[in-house]
């Protein structure tokens, strides 16, 4: 009796593509940061949020609606997974993190979310028991070396520098939050495209994330504005950081699985960076481009 064939990995054509999906997710949501840095001061946080995903969910409902009408008796079956990712991925990791950004510092911030990798890879044991292999785990170890870089700016003491707050544990609530999202991406209904999960899961995020915004922000009088500037941030974090991203993402999660994927996070500081300095005028310096080389290393490594 022959022996059925051992399961494969993806193909490397598709892992290519599947790798090239990420680095177009993590460029969208560094963008997001920049977007987010412009209009500090200008749009409140979690209407910020809200309105992410308002766009978004406005910009992919007209390819979804007859899809999600034909299979409401699909989406009606699966409303408690779908629920759940919507509130895992999008309202509980969002909102954690501007929470968290009230009480930290930006430092705090990059240094905690910079574990994302090894948050999915505990995720993904304490969910399936699967374990990560010595090539990942060298890759992520090096890759963090070189976040830890750009971070601290070449400096060791910056990091002598680094203390603990309530807010470092909320970014880390939201960093274990999109985690686990990520893994439990397995579970989604396949019944469903792409496409018409995005747009339950955006409707998700906005029905949980307004009344939030109306509660803690619109009730004090942080009422959102409809400048032109503030309608040109709105579409671009509902395009490209929620629809082109999230997109993205969920293809590559589905190719390659969320260890090999978990480390691009961390060509996040390093695209910050880059487009600080394209739009916001910030220099980049030679710690960039050594953290730059180390993380570089660390994704080749993790991706063999």
């Amino acid at each position: 009796m022959t022996e059925p064939a051992p399961a494969r990995p993806a193909e490397p054509p598709r892992a290519v593509t599947a790798y090239l999906l990420l680095v177009v997710a993590m460029v969208s949501w560094a963008g997001n940061m920049v977007v987010g840095r412009a209009v500090e001061g200008v749009i409140p946080p979690i209407g910020l949020s809200c309105m992410r995903w308002l766009v978004a969910l406005a910009a992919i409902l007209p390819f979804a609606a007859r899809e999600l009408w034909v299979k409401r008796q699909i989406v009606r079956a699966n409303w408690r997974i779908i629920l759940l990712l919507g509130l895992l991925g999008l309202t509980g990791s969002n909102t954690l993190t501007y929470l968290g950004l009230s009480y930290t510092t930006a430092i705090n911030g990059a240094l905690v979310t910079s574990v994302t990798p090894v948050t999915m890879l505990l995720a993904s044991f304490a969910l399936y028991r699967e374990r990560g292999h010595r090539n990942q785990l060298f890759g992520i170890a090096a890759s963090l070396a070189g976040v830890i870089i750009i971070v601290a700016h070449g400096d060791i003491a910056t990091l002598l520098r680094f203390r603990a707050n309530p807010g470092d544990l909320l970014i880390l609530l939201s960093v274990s939050s999109w985690s686990v999202y990520s893994v439990m991406l397995r579970r989604r209904p396949r019944e469903i495209s792409p496409v018409g999960l995005l747009a339950l899961l955006f409707a998700v995020g906005a029905v949980t994330i307004l009344p939030l915004h109306l509660i803690f922000e619109s009730v004090r009088g942080r009422e959102m504005p409809f400048t032109p500037t503030a309608l040109a941030a709105y579409l671009y974090v509902g395009l490209f950081p929620a629809v082109i991203a999230f997109m993205a993402w969920n293809r590559a999660i589905a190719v390659i699985g969320p260890a090999r994927a978990a480390v691009i996070n961390h060509l996040m500081p390093l695209f910050v960076a880059v487009l600080a300095f394209a739009f916001l005028g910030e220099q980049l310096a030679a710690y960039h481009l050594v953290g730059a080389a180390v993380i570089f290393l660390g994704i080749f490594l993790a991706s063999r």
